[in-house]
């Protein structure tokens, strides 16, 4: 599997996430590198809900 596929299945998988799951996988990181990338994938998921919300008029 190229690393495109991985990138992409990881996408797939990510982008379903909750807000709760994504704090708690920053917490248990283990490295500051994986902290920050576990963060990067939390601002994602966060923006995708303000998009919804903006979108909608629900503020």
């Amino acid at each position: 599997m190229s690393y495109i596929e991985i990138v992409k299945k990881l996408y797939d998988t990510c982008k379903n996430m909750d807000i709760e799951e994504t704090m708690e996988l920053v917490l248990s990181a283990e490295t500051e590198e994986e902290s920050d990338f576990f963060a990067m994938i939390s601002d994602f998921i966060l923006q995708k809900k303000q998009k919804k919300v903006i979108a909608n008029k629900e503020f």
